[in-house]
């Protein structure tokens, strides 16, 4: 989609208060619609089934395997808990077709009627129920208890609103629904007349040219072909203006390829209803034919039509080219230039842009259409912008090719060739020579010597294959030249001597003809000193490259063993030094409660053991699990032991 609306913008867009369109919907989007409904005949799914049928009423399609589809809606409808939407499925399916078997009608419309009676009823419910009784002839109910639920239902999704954003996409459906149901009461329906300029105003601009809301095509047209429903029932204008009804169209145009049953009937109805509604009628104007135009085809083609493509009335249009503008430096080539009818065709005008002979390049077409009588649905001027692009034929001439001495000491020698010829006699150069060519390229239409974007000369070796390619470059009087220093260039050839095919390749966006020449042969010797194996069999030239291996730095010396030794020694001396005065004053541990309190108090050794083994060999994470479990019982221990030592010092 990225790449569909990058193509319109380069080469459509539209002029500012003009009410037209990018595009329209075309006989192979037509078609392709088709395919998508054309799933919907294996009779599986009753909402497919129903947009399906709705949809190639749409199309003017004759409805396949009638029958059967009139027996799916019949056992579809039966059973006497069918909810209000499957009863709309089946009724309006049934009523496209026009020929179904006897429905149930009695027993629908009891079923309809209490949900239109019923105070509760939320909006779709009313919609669905509503559309279903008008599908079978019945009444809707009084018009204004009706109106009152409706009301109380949309006042109920308006409090919704306040407190969740997310409902945002409800109240668009309810919205959009209001519309219909108002639209089926008549003038009755002006109280939701109000509520279309509310919703309008709710919808997301996408690029200054779509218009839509949020929640997608199903939404954004169930809205639009309300409001111009309800407004045509009402006999008022909608609080649309002309280019929101360009921009909502470009939006609905823009989803052509939509893949659902229901997405291209609600396309299909919406682009229908804002092309047969008697308050604004888009205008597509697009191109007819190739947007290039040359010397052997110069004609442009411009259809303008509505928005499913037919004539926007039955007599002949004023089609006008107001000017061709070159873009780049703004050259006016033709202003109010008028386009001539096709024969057979009442929508497609083309005029002849090559009569005034415009240089190459592409120019900005503005287009304008005016009906022999006015319509008031057609707000401003209608017209649009096309970008077409003028291309011309390239010839090639005053072709040269030969050597001359590296240091340039000798004049040098050229061979003529002319298009498309090839030079009979390969043309010798050596490493101390350069091997040049000239040439010029012109405009057939006009005589003048032109430059392009794209001037190669290509050089392949047939033998081993390989080929290098260089750029020519014109000079101030537009004369190409390509020259090499055959001895300076050797390490781009891989130094391989032989006899290379010459081969110049000229391109551009704006030429008609853009070929690739053979010129000639050349025979490069490059000196066997130099020479080299093929760099096609070179066994580097595409093998892996070496593994590179990380170096680590390398660790520190470590100190001898007996240093460490006796700093370790040296560590222990003031705990063996403790145990030894103990023993000499002599230790009381008369008073040491022998208790689990007491014995757990021992973690504190354990913890200090733990250090140890941590210097050793366990690693951080491993010392914190292990700390975790010791800390805990020390904590619980030491605590009950404290408080002991302190109740007895009390009690003493």
């Amino acid at each position: 989609w990225v790449l569909f609306l990058f193509f319109i913008y380069a080469f459509t867009t539209l002029s500012d208060g003009a009410t037209t369109t990018a595009s329209y919907l075309s006989t192979s989007d037509r078609a392709r619609l088709k395919q998508v409904f054309n799933s919907a005949w294996e009779l599986k799914d009753l909402p497919s089934v129903h947009y399906a049928v709705l949809g190639f009423k749409l199309l003017g399609e004759a409805i396949p395997k009638q029958q059967e589809v009139c027996k799916f809606l019949l056992d579809s409808s039966a059973g006497g808990n069918a909810s209000p939407e499957l009863l709309y499925f089946v009724t309006s399916a049934s009523k496209a077709i026009g020929s179904c078997g006897n429905l149930p009608v009695p027993a629908i419309s009891k079923s309809l009627g209490e949900v239109v009676e019923r105070e509760s009823s939320t909006v779709p419910d009313l919609y669905y129920a509503v559309q279903a009784l008008n599908n079978i002839g019945q009444k809707k109910g009084e018009a204004a208890k009706l109106i009152k639920t409706l009301q109380a239902a949309l006042k109920k999704d308006d409090s919704l609103l306040n407190l969740c954003h997310y409902l945002f996409i409800y109240l668009f459906f309810s919205l959009g629904y209001s519309f219909h149901i108002a639209a089926q009461l008549g003038t009755d329906g002006t109280f939701a007349f109000d509520r279309i300029e509310d919703a309008i105003v709710q919808a997301d601009e996408v690029d200054s040219r779509f218009l839509q809301f949020e929640g997608g095509l199903s939404i954004t047209a169930l809205l639009v072909s309300g409001a111009y429903k309800l407004a045509n029932t009402v006999n008022k204008p909608p609080p649309i203006t002309g280019d929101q009804a360009v921009k909502f169209a470009n939006y609905f145009l823009s989803r052509r390829s939509v893949q659902t049953a229901k997405g291209a009937y609600s396309l299909l109805e919406v682009v229908n209803t804002l092309t047969n509604n008697k308050f604004h009628l888009p205008v597509a104007i697009t191109l007819a034919s190739q947007a290039a135009v040359s010397l052997e085809q110069p004609r442009v083609s411009v259809r303008v039509s509505d928005l499913l493509g037919n004539p926007l009335s039955a007599d002949p249009l004023t089609v006008t080219a107001e000017s061709a503008t070159r873009v780049g430096d703004e050259v006016v080539v033709l202003s109010k230039k008028k386009f001539e009818a096709t024969p057979g065709d009442k929508t497609v005008y083309s005029v002849n842009l090559m009569e005034t002979k415009p240089e190459r390049g592409f120019y900005k077409l503005s287009v304008s259409a005016a009906l022999a009588k006015p319509d008031p649905r057609l707000v401003g001027n209608v017209g649009a912008s096309l970008t077409v692009k003028v291309m011309c034929a390239v010839g090639v001439e005053n072709v040269e090719i030969g050597t001359v001495d590296a240091d340039q000491t000798t004049q040098a020698k050229l061979s003529k060739v002319s298009f498309p010829n090839k030079l009979s006699i390969p043309v010798d150069a050596d490493s101390l020579q350069k091997l040049i060519m000239k040439f010029s390229l012109k405009d057939k239409s006009t005589g003048k010597l032109m430059t392009v974007h794209q001037a190669f000369v290509r050089l392949h070796n047939a033998v081993t294959n390989q080929e290098i390619i260089f750029v020519a470059e014109p000079d101030s009087a537009k004369v190409y030249k390509f020259d090499i220093d055959v001895g300076g260039k050797a390490s781009d050839f891989g130094y391989v001597s032989g006899l290379y095919t010459m081969e110049l390749v000229v391109g551009d966006s704006v030429l008609s003809n853009s070929f690739s020449w053979v010129v000639g042969d050349v025979n490069l010797k490059f000196g066997e000193h130099a020479s080299v194996s093929s760099p096609a069999k070179d066994q580097y030239l595409y093998a892996p490259k070496p593994e590179i291996k990380h170096l680590f730095r390398e660790p520190e010396r470590r100190p001898p063993a007996v240093v460490s030794n006796l700093f370790t020694g040296l560590v222990i001396v003031p705990l063996l030094l403790l145990f030894i005065l103990w023993a000499k004053l002599g230790i009381n541990i008369s008073n040491f409660p022998f208790s689990i309190s007491a014995v757990g108090h021992l973690g504190l050794g354990g913890i200090f053991l733990l250090f140890g083994v941590f210097w050793l060999q366990l690693n951080m994470f491993q010392t914190i699990k292990y700390l975790l479990g010791i800390g805990v019982v020390t904590f619980l221990c030491g605590n009950k032991l404290l408080a002991k030592i302190a109740s007895d010092r009390k009690q003493n």
